[in-house]
């Protein structure tokens, strides 16, 4: 009995054993909570940095100050919304990281704005099909807030002349959100050699000029496409 007792003890000593559940931070946390972001919010965003150093997409050093003020003046709420969608983008074509995060701030800003709640953010590109047809072409994809930028200009072997003038434009709308480059330069490329194809997704509806506006707002997904000689 005495043994059954003391073996239970034992037991019940070890599950009584606190967990170590201390989060890790990394040494850009610190500076951080001094750029006055709220714990949560920097906890978040070292969070995300930590993640994004091991993948090679995203660290400190890529958002200047300009970034961390903005994201300063958010709520917690709104803060951790913009993260949330910051970390879920496909980053690894974007130049410019802190230019980026800010193009989201200032879509959640304007939304809030017009009273519309915040999307979700929709099902992005696969990128091991994004990656074949890089491979495929030669051509360089650029990804900006809000638009998508396949080429221009192409691979030499492809085109090596001077950029298009008038008349190799089209402009393609009603396109469904979750079509990207890999489905559409095979669509294109039938019709001819490709200079370049500006995607421009839903998030620049919000964003001047007029023009553009009505109608992204209308097609919600559109391209332009520029090919490297007149098209019929």
């Amino acid at each position: 009995m005495a043994a059954e007792v003391n073996g239970s003890s034992g037991l019940l000593k070890e599950e009584e054993e606190p967990m170590d559940v201390t989060a890790t931070h990394s040494e850009n946390y610190q500076t951080l909570l001094d750029a006055g972001l709220p714990q949560k919010v920097a906890e978040s965003l070292d969070n995300i940095f930590q993640t994004g150093e091991t993948d090679r997409l995203v660290a400190y050093v890529d958002l200047d100050e300009r970034a961390l003020d903005a994201l300063r003046e958010f709520n917690e709420e709104g803060a951790m919304s913009v993260l949330q969608q910051f970390k879920e983008s496909d980053l690894s074509h974007v130049q410019n990281k802190s230019a980026f995060l800010c193009g989201v701030m200032k879509t959640y800003r304007q939304r809030e704005k017009q009273g519309n709640k915040v999307q979700e953010s929709t099902k992005g590109p696969d990128e091991a099909k994004i990656k074949d047809l890089l491979e495929r072409t030669g051509y360089t994809l650029d990804v900006t807030t809000g638009q998508r930028k396949y080429g221009g200009p192409p691979p030499e072997e492809v085109f090596s002349g001077p950029q298009p003038g008038i008349g190799t434009e089209v402009f393609v709308g009603k396109i469904p959100r979750d079509l990207y480059e890999d489905e559409l330069v095979p669509l294109f490329e039938k019709a001819g050699s490709i200079w370049d194809l500006s995607y421009l997704n839903h998030l620049i509806a919000l964003m001047p000029p007029l023009s553009l506006i009505k109608r992204l707002k209308m097609h919600l997904q559109a391209t332009f496409v520029f090919f490297c000689a007149t098209t019929n």
